[in-house]
């Protein structure tokens, strides 16, 4: 984990001296790009059926960001959220989940799960909630394979419905594709979601 986190900073060295402004994504690096302004990568090669937006709801395999050190166990959080909104984080992954004031009418429970095993994938729990307001994933790059690749890569957030959809060769199946915003600076890639239940990262 140390030599990681020498590699995060060197990369911000690296970052600084290519720019200020450097960021890449289908978005700005401040904030989300607006949802009707994006597209998914052209190199995921989508059959899309439906677009909404920004978001596309596909049927379609995708190779995934992986861990440095696959995950030995699951590792789950929860915390309960009011009106107010709140945060919910797993520091042993680099993950977390922002929920923005009036995404929920009532005070409700969010588990999150980090997924035993290679691939960055998460469970979000109640399964089938929606939400008045996007709330916002982040996930830790430093943490993953990526980093050798980073600025070479594009990204995409991806909706899997079970853990049978992710597969031992490092791909995925997944039903819908969330456009993201990738910061080099702090190192994290984000995208918002209207509903849970598992959400992972498409790598190209």
């Amino acid at each position: 984990m140390t030599s990681l986190r020498f590699s995060r900073f060197a990369l911000r060295s690296i970052a600084l001296a290519i720019g200020a402004a450097a960021t890449f994504s289908c978005s700005e690096p401040t904030a989300p790009t607006p949802r009707e302004a994006t597209q998914p990568s052209a190199l995921l090669g989508l059959p899309i059926t439906i677009g909404i937006g920004g978001v596309r709801i596909v049927d379609t395999t995708v190779a995934t960001l992986r861990w440095a050190t696959p995950l030995p166990n699951d590792v789950t959080t929860s915390a309960t959220i009011g009106p107010e909104g709140g945060t919910i984080t797993i520091p042993e992954t680099g993950f977390r989940l922002d929920v923005p004031a009036y995404a929920v009418t009532s005070p409700t429970t969010i588990t999150v799960t980090a997924v035993a095993g290679p691939t960055v994938a998460y469970e979000f729990q109640p399964a089938g909630t929606t939400f008045a307001k996007r709330l916002t994933v982040r996930q830790d790059l430093s943490l993953t394979t990526i980093l050798p690749a980073l600025l070479g890569t594009k990204f995409t957030g991806a909706y899997f419905s079970s853990r049978d959809d992710i597969l031992p060769d490092g791909s995925a199946l997944v039903h819908e594709l969330e456009p993201t915003s990738v910061d080099l600076f702090s190192l994290n890639v984000r995208f918002t979601v209207s509903h849970f239940s598992g959400y992972l990262v498409a790598v190209d």
